[in-house]
């Protein structure tokens, strides 16, 4: 356990690696309450989120979820979000859990109007994240058929008899569901699913491997590969702008690092076990400091250590990482890492 956010995380509960593999083979359950859940209400709900956030909420359909990203004046990352829609004047929204109360703030700073409720259910709601390729099967032993779900629906549900909302989106690559229960009924519902998953392999699972299953995918997190001094232009995430839309705060300095980009995000990768790390500086083949990496592991599913880092547009390769005094070669790779066979 370690404290994150104010709140005592669970890291690991046997290894890393067996957590990992349990995900990408049968399935893993994640405690992610800690991220904030929120609650829009009103008619003027979705104006809110289509002016806070980067993509066009107006075109997100009841039962569907979306990612986007929620920018500052200057185009820099304040978070990025999961939006749900359970209807035309209700919509929920997951932040991350260091950010959640400014997020709020942020919000409530550009309230268009009274017609708009918020309603912060971050001591009210836990979150589980069932993932892996048995999670379907896990659900249904646990009463609920979730055969004809497409990634990114949202429904209602009940499982195990408890009310529920369940998304089907996820942090690993793999198939699987995350789901909003009353802190009330949370235990009850962990231990249901634990049980109904013994047999098919369910191991519980900590953020440590949460975070080399979503590097493997080559993922974005928050406070690495996104801050307020990276924009989602920077990052790759693109297509989660939306600069055709009429407006949305951050719309013109994004447009700008479109048309004249400054920096990338580039996937490396490297046969040797010398993993590079959040920070470490990247040079080109002139050995020119050209950026540095903002995540890097071992991908226990690939066999070999892989990174991000951000780097000066058009940085001529082969690139290379400063591990221990050494200019340690890279392979510069298309993300995702791992690709299911």
């Amino acid at each position: 356990m370690l404290e994150f956010a104010g709140y005592d995380m669970p890291i690991q509960y046997t290894s890393v690696v067996e957590e990992h593999q349990a995900v990408r083979q049968c399935a893993g359950l994640f405690d992610v309450s800690h991220m904030g859940l929120l609650r829009l209400e009103g008619t003027r709900a979705v104006d809110l989120l289509d002016i806070a956030l980067s993509r066009n909420i107006r075109k997100l359909r009841s039962g569907r979820a979306q990612y986007a990203l929620m920018c500052d004046e200057l185009g820099g990352t304040l978070d990025d979000v999961i939006v749900y829609a359970s209807g035309p004047a209700e919509f929920y929204v997951v932040f991350n859990a260091s950010n959640k109360l400014r997020d709020l703030q942020h919000l409530n700073s550009i309230m268009l109007s009274q017609q708009v409720r918020l309603d912060a259910l971050f001591d009210d709601a836990s979150i589980f994240a069932l993932q892996g390729p048995k999670s379907f099967e896990i659900l249904a032993r646990a009463g609920f058929d979730a055969s004809s779900r497409k990634a990114f629906d949202f429904c209602p549900a009940e499982i195990l008899g408890i009310p529920v909302q369940v998304a089907f989106t996820g942090y690993t690559g793999e198939k699987g569901c995350e789901i909003f229960v009353s802190n009330e009924r949370a235990v009850e519902l962990w231990e249901g699913l634990m049980k109904a998953g013994s047999e098919l392999g369910l191991k519980p699972c900590g953020l440590a491997a949460r975070d080399t299953l979503r590097l493997e995918m080559g993922y974005s997190l928050y406070g690495h590969e996104l801050s307020e001094q990276i924009n989602p232009i920077e990052a790759g995430l693109g297509w989660a702008v939306d600069l055709n839309k009429e407006d949305f705060i951050g719309r013109a300095p994004l447009r700008a690092a479109t048309e004249r980009p400054q920096r990338e995000m580039v996937a490396l990768k490297n046969t040797t076990k010398q993993a590079p790390r959040a920070g470490m500086r990247v040079f080109d083949r002139l050995g020119q400091d050209v950026g540095f990496v903002t995540s890097g592991s071992l991908g226990p599913s690939l066999g070999y250590v892989v990174g991000l880092a951000l780097v000066k547009a058009g940085s001529e390769g082969p690139l290379s990482v400063e591990i221990r005094n050494q200019k340690i070669p890279f392979e510069t790779t298309q993300r995702p890492f791992y690709k299911k066979a």
